[in-house]
């Protein structure tokens, strides 16, 4: 089996020319973890702001291709962009497969419109429930079930 090795043999820069050094200063050790575990750089990277990545790269020349594609279809005489419908009629698509169940909500029971407080919470909406025991102390809140957690009556 063959293996190809590529190498970048950059010339030096000409005399008087600037170069840009894109290495950050080197530290006297390795950064503690309290200090943020880099030494400060994500520090220093938020205090820069934001900075444009490859994302928006990528974007302007999908932007690029797609208005190309436009252009030539239409000196063809086409519609710049096709419905799959118009690209094969009569063709039916494979439907779009689900990973996960379908989800139904049950609608809740209306509120009152009279405003009355909840007999059962009396207006609390539920209530605390202590659950300690060997020497640990737990509360815990339970919603009202008659009214929803709201407090008011239904």
């Amino acid at each position: 089996m063959r293996v190809n090795r590529m190498t970048f043999n950059q010339s030096p820069p000409a005399r008087g020319a600037a170069t840009t050094v894109l290495d950050r200063r080197a530290e006297s050790g390795p950064a503690p973890a309290a200090a943020g575990g880099y030494g400060g750089w994500e520090d220093e990277d938020n205090q820069r702001g934001y900075e444009r990545d490859e994302t928006d790269q990528v974007h302007q020349v999908v932007r690029r291709l797609t208005d190309d594609g436009d252009r030539r279809a239409r000196a063809a005489g086409r519609h710049a962009r096709r419905t799959y419908a118009e690209m094969a009629p009569g063709q039916t698509r494979q439907p779009v497969l689900q990973m996960t169940r379908q989800l139904t909500f049950a609608p809740s029971a209306p509120a009152s419109q009279t405003g009355r407080t909840c007999t059962t919470c009396n207006g609390q909406g539920g209530k605390m429930i202590d659950t300690s025991g060997d020497g640990v102390s737990r509360q815990n809140w339970q919603s009202c079930a008659p009214c929803g957690g709201t407090g008011v009556a239904r």
